[in-house]
């Protein structure tokens, strides 16, 4: 995994919680999607259709996309899903079933000083359920469109020269490709690091599976269920970040709606933040890096050798025995990984860093560890061993990825916010982490980087959520 400590970046690993503005970004594991099933001879007796999703909502005057999942248990050979508006047309712009498992019902911004009621009947062969969405009132300006771009008066236009970001093919579920990315004005540094005074429209969308590591074409809605359907847009990650004279004096605000269409060499992103309209305009290759581990890179996963056949040369510029001190300003972060190295257990990664008038300076150890649980809610405490083959209780030993990425379990030295004074990737030893049941926990590291130095720490602090 890449640190990105006192600044923003992609990491290939996860892009999740991309609040946390001093390390990385990282992607979480979602909601499955429901299989595509072949269709079989069966009678409509025996069909089994089942909305998983609720049947009332509440949606605001902007107007919003909702998911609708459903289930079928006993597929009827040439039968579909069909939709039907029994009241409050006027509410409704669009309804798609963009997947087998989805229906998209997207509703119009509501700009009458008057509450909306729409009803509409979902079925499948002799089955039936009725969706019913409450929409509030609007102010009566007509200027309630939300992010649809039917209104060329925006808050705030961008023009965004980088796309930076990566695909994920369909590690999070089946049917649908996942992509996650940056659009901005000044892109990112060859340390995958973001610059200063600047603003980053992050998007987590998917789309439908085809192994391309181009962003696929088509228009994508902005979906609050986050079911993880072709052609939408994960509300949970999505976000606007806009950093400040340095780095660290980043703001992060989630979108509360969002439709992106992408065109030939060409995303056009409406979103809304704050009750503020935002309108990004992108030109350019549509290509992203390519983290899914389908065409042969390492994409992470439960292999013996997770390098991907790499000699693991020696990183390392220790000439000596090293022992990791962490005094006045730091800070300590954990991030849960989900069962990354799909061994059935939860990878943490937890970052301990010397900070200077809030910069990252000094020592900082990256520590990524497999636990004997499958906790998302930082479970980590337990004894380590550090090993290149994952697994129950390994400290995962560090290795440079093909991105030039730092994975693994890493000591940096940094000088400033964007160079080292030194590094060493860590392949032996033990670590033991402790509940000191305060609040407080203790790391006890007895490690070895690849030129058998010995680098030692013993600390106790707060270890807070990232």
């Amino acid at each position: 995994m890449l640190i990105f400590a006192g600044w923003i970046g992609i990491n290939h690993k996860q892009i999740n919680n991309m609040n946390r503005i001093f390390t990385i970004v990282a992607i979480a594991t979602m909601a499955l999607f429901v299989a595509c099933e072949k269709p079989i001879e069966g009678s409509e007796n025996d069909v089994n259709f089942k909305l998983t999703a609720k049947n009332t909502y509440d949606v605001g005057a902007e107007g919003e996309t909702i998911a609708v999942t459903y289930t079928i248990a006993n597929p009827v050979a040439g039968t579909d899903v069909t939709t039907t508006i029994i009241s409050g047309n006027e509410a409704i712009k669009a309804i798609t079933k963009p997947a087998v498992g989805v229906v998209l019902v997207e509703v119009k911004a509501n700009t009458t000083t008057e509450k909306r009621l729409a009803v509409i009947n979902i079925s499948y062969a002799t089955e039936a359920y009725d969706i019913v969405i409450n929409q509030a009132a609007g102010s009566g300006t007509g200027n309630n469109n939300g992010n649809n771009g039917n209104n060329d008066e925006f808050d705030v236009e961008v023009k965004a020269l980088y796309l930076n970001g990566y695909y994920y093919g369909e590690k999070y579920g089946e049917g649908a490709d996942r992509y996650a990315f940056f659009l901005s004005r000044k892109g990112l540094n060859n340390g995958g690091q973001a610059h200063p005074e600047d603003s980053y429209y992050y998007i987590d969308a998917f789309a439908p599976a085809n192994k391309s590591t181009s962003l696929p074409l088509g228009t994508y809605l902005f979906d609050k269920t986050n079911s993880g359907a072709p052609y939408t847009i994960n509300s949970q990650n999505s976000q606007l970040i806009v950093t400040g004279t340095t780095v660290e004096e980043s703001t992060t605000s989630y979108l509360t709606d969002a439709k992106m269409v992408v065109a030939a060499n060409q995303i056009t992103l409406y979103v809304t933040i704050d009750g503020k309209r935002h309108k990004v305009n992108y030109i350019g290759e549509l290509a992203v890096e390519d983290a899914s581990g389908e065409n042969g890179d390492n994409g992470g996963g439960g292999n013996d050798d997770v390098t991907g056949g790499q000699d693991k040369e020696a990183k390392t510029t220790l000439t000596g025995d090293y022992n990791v001190t962490f005094d006045g300003e730091h800070r300590a972060k954990w991030g849960y990984e989900g069962d990354y190295w799909q061994v059935g257990y939860s990878n943490y990664t937890i970052f301990i860093m010397n900070k200077s008038n809030g910069y990252v300076i000094g020592d900082t150890l990256q520590l990524d560890v497999i636990t004997d649980n499958q906790s998302k809610d930082g479970d980590f405490y337990g004894e380590y061993t550090c090993s290149y083959t994952p697994g129950k209780n390994v400290m995962m030993a560090g290795f440079t990825n093909n991105y030039a990425q730092s994975v693994g379990t890493w000591l940096f030295d940094y000088a400033s916010a964007s160079a080292y004074n030194g590094y060493a990737m860590i392949v032996d030893g033990t670590l033991k982490i402790t509940d000191n049941g305060d609040g407080t926990s203790t790391i006890v590291l007895d490690a070895y980087d690849c030129l058998n130095n010995n680098i030692t720490c013993n600390w106790t602090g707060v270890i807070e959520k990232d």
